[in-house]
């Protein structure tokens, strides 16, 4: 058996030592197609240590998930306005059970960002965060409406069994008068 896995291992290696044999694609991968790089600034004005590692920005946006909304809203009580801070507000705001008025409110900051980030990172900014919380809010609004129309209609419905029961009642004491003066005619002619 230990044969058998030195002889495998060995076949894997001289494979992997084929393949870097074959011509390499005309493209050097230090010459990134700018749209495609991940990096906030292509030529960022101040030294980011974050602005390219998008496995940074991955794992805080799932650490954020982990955390409640109240530990997500102190978070973001002390970022500053920076570009870096603002994708942390935008990040910590998409978490579950945060109010309707602060993914409102994440959507300007995402917004913001997107006009001023570079190439792949405004498309991956617009495509994981930016659409997904604009079709989560317009849902939202959208049951807000419909829940206001539901109960606007109820309202109505139960105004409208008030007349109805006002009218039967209104009846109901027509119909007793009348009985009242038949019996009552009924009396006299006898």
């Amino acid at each position: 058996m230990k044969i058998f896995s030195i002889s495998l291992l060995v076949l894997a290696l001289s494979g992997c030592q084929m393949l870097s044999s074959f011509p390499q694609n005309e493209h050097n991968t230090n010459d990134v197609n700018v749209s495609h790089s991940f990096c906030q600034y292509i030529e960022p004005s101040v030294d980011d240590e974050y602005n390219c590692q998008l496995s940074y920005w991955l794992r805080y946006w799932l650490d954020a998930d982990d955390m409640t909304w109240e530990q997500r809203k102190a978070e973001i009580a002390l970022l500053t306005d920076s570009a870096q801070d603002s994708l942390r507000k935008v990040l910590l705001s998409q978490g579950g059970y945060t109010p309707y008025q602060d993914r409102l409110r994440s959507q300007v900051w995402a917004g913001n960002l997107i006009k001023e980030f570079d190439g792949g990172m405004q498309d991956l900014l617009t495509v994981m965060v930016y659409q997904p919380s604009q079709a989560l809010l317009e849902l939202e609004s959208a049951l807000v409406t419909l829940s206001k129309i539901n109960t606007a209609q109820s309202n109505r419905i139960e105004e409208q069994q008030e007349l109805v029961d006002q009218q039967h009642s209104q009846i109901e004491q027509l119909l007793n008068i009348e009985e009242a003066i038949m019996d009552h005619t009924k009396g006299e002619l006898k």
